[in-house]
């Protein structure tokens, strides 16, 4: 039986703690959720806190995902402004990368994205 613990990411998008991480506080409560509420199922193995930038956001999900030792959940959050310069990780965002022709695992496709179930049933 395999014991390994399955690996989330934290992905926080804020203009003001990627200049100063100190006023993130979300990072901390996410990885006590983690911790209390995992049933020790989970291991928070990287996080990361970057500007609100939509390149920047889909590298680090590409990354996260596309890597050999890759995550199994990517959380976020962030992105919540509504200046133009605000880019809240949507959809519109991470469907490219959902979508990619070298992610085999249509399960994670289904789970993360409803619109892929609806489009292959039948």
């Amino acid at each position: 039986m395999n014991t390994s613990k399955l690996r989330a990411a934290i992905l926080i998008v804020s203009e003001t703690a990627s200049q100063d991480p100190s006023s993130d506080k979300c990072t901390a409560i996410l990885q006590d959720v983690f911790e209390t509420v995992g049933n020790d199922q989970w291991e928070v193995s990287v996080t990361q806190i970057i500007p609100d930038d939509v390149l920047e956001i889909q590298r680090f999900v590409t990354r996260w995902t596309d890597s050999e030792d890759a995550v199994n959940l990517i959380i976020s959050s962030g992105g919540t402004g509504f200046a133009v310069k605000d880019n809240t990780p949507e959809v519109k965002l991470l469907y490219p990368l959902t979508f990619k022709s070298n992610m085999t695992n249509s399960r994670a496709k289904r789970l993360c994205c409803p619109l892929y179930t609806d489009m292959h049933q039948g």
